[in-house]
């Protein structure tokens, strides 16, 4: 292997981007004899956080204009559906190629072409499997390229949720569960462990996370709970802090039931780079999901993860620790798994975590750096790029062609390619 290319031509600093940025960077720092290449815009979202290194590059992306790897590198991608190959990709046919799957959605087709109704079937898995059977040969077409994928080591899920989701939704059992975990980059800041909670009467719980429609039944069930329970923590008062801004804050605001033991606080958006210096000075227990959730644990906070939903919750939540997690699993979708009748989870974590503060630290940071730490990440990464063993030739190119209902169906949404 001669150099990592790592490819997503994005201006916003959005998830992927911002991952694939930390990568390069640590990737370069850590191995000066390794060349790593971006593919990206001038004023791109990676291109605009990579350290002046010798061995970091950027590779120009322009629009309807061809771009190719270095030869002899390993392209780094997150999935996606194959016939959206970009076109202006150019590889010739020894490309070595690694995927990343980032999201659950990232090799489910979307099946209804029409805004407002293109999330039907993805809520609904009854109508989802109905619908399937109108595109018999595009589903035989995904689940022969996943196969080939897996087959060739060259697919990572970045969690158990993400790998159980495309099963799932492409009717394919997925035997070899091959993960590569989101990381997170640890704090700068100086930190120290303590038993504080057993002496304040104010325990402050901090969520981070933006405010949309399938993180926001979550949290509000979860303060609405912590309302229930708190009058059975004897002397103890509870600040909620919200960080995070979207479109759902005025219907968490008006689904809230407070009472004279709970308050909250909406600190709207803060900055990344000021996250840390916020969460460190305000939080004494992290809720979150997904990566935000890690946030907390490698700052100390003892973590409780909460999954998701598009749909209001009326059953008893089970809610988990982070240092419980399996299989990378930071969020997931809830189902009836999720539920038990009359649980107390949330009580007992939370007299767990006042009653020895300083153990459920440890647990917390000690699961972040394990799974987590950007340094474990990226020697993961490099590890399983260098072996994988997909060359551009062995993907069929009747799978990359968009077919004509393809072309018609992109026509309608108004896209490009």
């Amino acid at each position: 292997m001669n150099s990592l290319c790592f490819y997503f031509p994005y201006f916003e600093d959005s998830g992927v981007p911002v991952l694939f940025y930390r990568m390069i960077n640590s990737i370069a720092e850590a191995n000066p004899n390794l060349d790593v290449f971006a593919i990206d815009h001038e004023n791109g979202a990676i291109a605009r956080h990579l350290l002046v290194l010798p061995n970091i590059n950027l590779i120009l992306f322009e629009k309807n204009k061809k771009v190719t790897p270095p030869n002899g590198s390993v392209l780094i991608m997150q999935t996606f559906v194959p016939y959206y190959w970009p076109e202006e990709l150019e590889l010739a046919s020894d490309q070595k190629l690694f995927f990343w799957n980032l999201h659950p959605q990232n090799l489910i087709p979307s099946l209804i072409p029409i805004n407002g109704l293109r999330e039907l079937p993805m809520n609904n898995f009854a109508i989802y499997r109905f619908l399937s059977f109108f595109y018999s040969k595009l589903f035989r077409n995904l689940r022969t390229y996943v196969q080939l994928l897996l087959e060739t080591d060259s697919l990572y899920f970045m969690d158990k949720s993400n790998l159980d989701y495309t099963a799932k939704y492409l009717f394919i059992n997925i035997m070899n569960k091959q993960y590569l975990p989101v990381p997170a980059v640890s704090s700068e800041i100086k930190l120290t462990y303590s038993d504080n909670l057993l002496v304040e009467n104010i325990i402050h719980i901090g969520w981070v996370g933006r405010l949309c429609d399938f993180k926001s039944h979550i949290l509000i069930y979860t303060i609405n709970k912590l309302v229930e329970i708190s009058h059975r923590f004897d002397n103890k008062n509870f600040v909620f802090h919200i960080v995070g801004d979207g479109p759902y804050l005025n219907f968490i605001k008006e689904n809230l039931k407070l009472n004279s033991r709970v308050s909250v606080i909406f600190h709207g958006s803060i900055s990344h780079d000021k996250l840390d210096y916020f969460i460190n000075n305000n939080f004494d227990i992290m809720t979150a999901m997904g990566t935000s959730a890690l946030e907390g644990a490698k700052l100390h906070k003892p973590t409780i993860v909460l999954d998701f939903s598009f749909k209001k919750i009326n059953k008893d939540y089970l809610f988990r620790e982070l240092y419980n997690t399996r299989e990378f699993d930071l969020a997931h979708l809830i189902t009836d798994d999720d539920y038990k009748l009359g649980n107390d989870s949330l009580f007992d974590i939370l007299t767990n975590f006042l009653s020895d503060y300083s153990l459920y630290s440890k647990k917390s940071e000690e699961y972040f750096k394990l799974n987590h730490s950007i340094e474990n990440v990226r020697n993961l990464l490099i590890e399983k790029a260098v072996n994988s063993k997909l060359v551009f030739s062995m993907i069929d190119s009747s799978i990359i062609e968009k077919g004509k209902l393809l072309k018609l169906y992109n026509k309608f949404r108004k896209l490009e390619n």
